[in-house]
């Protein structure tokens, strides 16, 4: 939805990025966590396919909550654009057009706050959901550690006791240790994409949050 801000579009995200930002926002049930370089993974930057497909989520979830008035509000502007290019003008315009169709100002500001506490509502839900999941890799990660030392503890004792088995008790370590660098950098990689995407979520919640914020303040305070 466009609400007049006249905002270029930036590039659409791919469906890969948006699935892998709804797996935290919302339901993930495929059971398989995504394979991603640690050498791929960088900060978000405001124009990077992680923010805008967070970006693209978020605006999915507070634009699905809002009311009919905003819809016409957009509706308005959207007709409006090439008759009064002045963004202010024509939001002026689309507001009398809609007093006179007997939605107030107070009204749209009721509908933008009640989307606004959706967005909230998101961001809870995603800290929550990235909190979980963090608490789960790291109890992973610990498993895989404690996992080697007692398969190596029992491996050396072993050696000691049986020094005809030297040689297949040495190679129990060196399979469990494989194990868990092979675990230990999957959940390292897995740890580094869930900062990535809190960054850019964070990034985009805010850029969200402040459209939307700005956007109420201005239909409260412009003049009638």
């Amino acid at each position: 939805m466009t609400t007049g801000n006249d905002r270029t579009p930036g590039v659409r995200p791919t469906s890969r990025l948006l699935s892998s930002i709804r797996d935290v926002l919302f339901e993930d049930t495929s059971g398989t966590p995504p394979r991603v370089s640690a050498s791929s993974i960088s900060n978000p930057t405001p124009g990077s396919p992680e923010v805008d497909a967070a970006r693209a989520v978020l605006r999915a979830a507070i634009e699905a909550q809002l009311g009919p008035g905003i819809h016409e509000f957009s509706l308005q502007n959207e007709a409006l654009s090439e008759a009064l290019p002045d963004v202010a003008v024509r939001r002026q315009a689309a507001l009398r057009v809609l007093a006179l169709k007997g939605t107030s100002r107070e009204h749209l500001c009721a509908e933008l706050e009640q989307a606004l506490g959706t967005l909230a509502a998101q961001g809870e839900s995603f800290a929550r959901k990235l909190h979980d999941r963090r608490d789960a890799l790291t109890v992973s990660r610990q498993s895989g550690v404690q996992q080697c030392d007692d398969e190596t503890r029992t491996a050396e004792q072993a050696i000691e006791r049986l020094q005809a088995e030297l040689d297949a008790q040495r190679a129990i370590i060196v399979e469990a240790q494989a194990r868990r660098d092979q675990q230990l950098a999957g959940t390292d990689t897995a740890l580094a994409e869930l900062g990535l995407r809190e960054q850019a979520f964070q990034r985009a919640y805010q850029e969200v949050q402040d459209e939307y914020v700005a956007l109420k303040m201005q239909i409260s305070q412009e003049s009638k």
